[in-house]
């Protein structure tokens, strides 16, 4: 058994990705809980007061990409990203914020008629430019 990004909703956030993961009994689902059990760490931290750092739409999940070390990551709900590569080194460990698209819904919506792997979004990038 094991749960695929994009079948239970449209386009996964760590939240839901992992949130599956936890409730199956397959390999993950450990380090799935002991994850979601640390993002509360993650509002006790400093907060970089910069640009938030775009999410985007890869397979169904929304990801977030270090500008530090190139890392990817899902994005989560509570919209704060901390790289478990480089643990935003370059901006001495604080939480950097992640700005979730304005039209997530609309996105969402237009991705739904799409497979799983053409879910793909990415801002201020149109079907045009593709």
């Amino acid at each position: 058994m094991v749960y695929i990004a994009g079948t239970k909703t449209v386009v996964d956030t760590g939240d839901t990705y992992f949130g599956e993961i936890a409730k199956l009994p397959i390999a993950g689902r450990d380090e799935a809980v002991k994850l979601l059990n640390i993002r509360d760490r993650l509002l006790t931290l400093p907060v970089l007061d910069a640009k938030p750092i775009e999410a985007r739409i890869e397979y169904a999940r929304y990801i977030v990409d270090c500008p530090n070390c190139n890392n990817a990551e899902f994005a989560f709900e509570d919209k704060l990203f901390l790289c478990s590569l480089c643990k935003n080194s370059n901006v001495g460990g604080k939480v950097r914020k992640v700005k979730m698209p304005k039209e997530r819904k609309k996105i969402e919506d237009e991705l739904s008629k799409r497979p799983i792997k053409n879910r793909h979004w990415i801002p201020d990038v149109t079907e045009e430019d593709e």
